[in-house]
């Protein structure tokens, strides 16, 4: 595959939603683009692709979407937008005869139409070491090159959230799927007879425990639990930095989760979701680490991690088809001064959760005052100045403890 530099801006200016930029901004997205020449029956598969946005310049191409085949021809008005849609990492494409393709740098794109927030600045922005700086490059390259390695998501957790779409799903339905998984079983009758959820009489079957719960509570409960399997590690190296991930993400997901029950228009089984995934992007991170790297310092990894985390979590959330919201999530949480319209989401319920955790427990440097965050006044939520504590955390310790311990699997 022959790769020669893009350096017009006016050969961007008819592709969608490329053409929204201004001329300057069209050149500078132009400078970093590539055309590629693709030979016959060339595979491209859209979670390597997902660094970049595709367009079709010569050619033509079988887009394989599951069972779905269409054929995208140069010149046509489908060839106008990307090859591969949002969302949809799991599509391929194959090249029918001879075809050029156009990649675009998919963050420059974003940073640029202001889709997403400008990343933290370059890497001379932060004070690295020649180390830190290598290793930056190395996994940066292996995410821009599709070689890196995304964890799974889990089948239950998959099967779950394919059978909630379903409007006609019931409760025997989502105990059948449930039941794939023994842990997640016990972890549901375990919260449905803890004090928080428990009736009159204690339950002993899954599907008396998920009409107590309610569809909404089991699949945030079950998607959670899951969860447990993707943060784990075969890296002596990483083992203890794996466990701390989860740990942190269990305690800021059980958080998200009391908060949004005390909020208006919140789902707290959504925001449960979001909280546990918000770091789902130290994953990868730490895999490749301990693939490629037998010893590293841990400032040099700590440097890796902050500057990385948020792109990779943002692969991996697409890469799930989670949705916008969460990829929102890990894409902002960890801005203090995040101020999106004025009614509170996901994202306002996991950034505070954050800054409670990091206020109690935590803090790594410096952290900013409740009234200094835009979120926590959206939220609504009261605060002790003698304790130092968000109220309704303070007040739902019990319930607090009951989702802890379904998430890990205790009792």
């Amino acid at each position: 595959m022959t790769v020669t530099p893009v350096l017009s801006a006016e050969t961007l200016e008819d592709l969608i939603p490329v053409h929204r930029l201004t001329r300057d901004q069209r050149a500078r997205l132009a400078r970093g683009g590539q055309v590629a020449s693709l030979p016959a029956g060339k595979k491209l598969v859209a979670t390597q692709e997902h660094p970049w946005l595709d367009y079709l310049l010569a050619g033509r191409l079988c887009l394989l979407k599951g069972d779905q085949k269409d054929i995208v021809e140069a010149g046509s008005m489908r060839a106008c937008h990307p090859v591969f849609e949002p969302g949809r990492l799991r599509d391929s494409a194959v090249a029918l005869g001879e075809a050029e393709l156009l990649r675009l740098d998919r963050q420059l794109y974003e940073t640029l139409s202001g889709d997403r927030p400008a990343p933290g600045g370059s890497l001379d922005d932060l004070d690295l070491s020649e180390a830190e700086s290598a290793l930056l490059m190395r996994f940066y390259h292996a995410c821009k090159s599709g070689s890196l390695a995304l964890p799974s998501l889990p089948k239950v957790a998959r099967a779950i959230q394919e059978a909630m779409s379903d409007p006609n799903i019931n409760s025997a339905r989502l105990a059948r799927i449930v039941q794939m998984d023994p842990a997640a079983t016990g972890g549901l009758i375990r919260l449905a007879n803890s004090p928080v959820y428990r009736g009159a009489k204690p339950t002993a079957d899954l599907r008396s425990a998920i009409i107590r719960l309610g569809m909404d509570l089991t699949r945030g409960a079950v998607v959670g639990m899951a969860m447990q399997k993707v943060f784990k590690t075969k890296s002596p190296l990483m083992k203890q930095r794996m466990k701390a991930v989860w740990n942190r993400s269990v305690h800021i997901s059980a958080l998200s989760f009391v908060i949004a029950r005390h909020c208006k228009g919140i789902n707290p089984e959504e925001a449960l979701l979001a909280g546990l995934l918000h770091d789902v992007g130290e994953i990868p991170i730490l895999d490749f680490v301990s693939r490629h790297y037998r010893e590293i310092d841990d400032d040099e990894l700590d440097a890796a991690i902050l500057k990385l985390r948020d792109m990779v979590g943002e692969l991996v959330m697409s890469y799930w088809g989670l949705g916008p919201e969460l990829v929102e999530v890990v894409r902002e949480s960890g801005h203090w001064h995040r101020d999106q319209g004025d009614r509170p989401d996901d994202c306002d319920i996991v950034l505070v959760a954050r800054l409670y955790r990091m206020n109690q427990s935590e803090s790594r440097g410096p952290v900013p005052r409740y009234d200094e965050v835009p979120a926590y006044f959206k939220l609504g939520l009261g605060f002790s100045e003698t304790a130092g504590k968000v109220d309704v955390i303070a007040e739902a310790s019990e319930e607090l403890a009951a989702v802890i311990g379904m998430l890990k699997g205790g009792a």
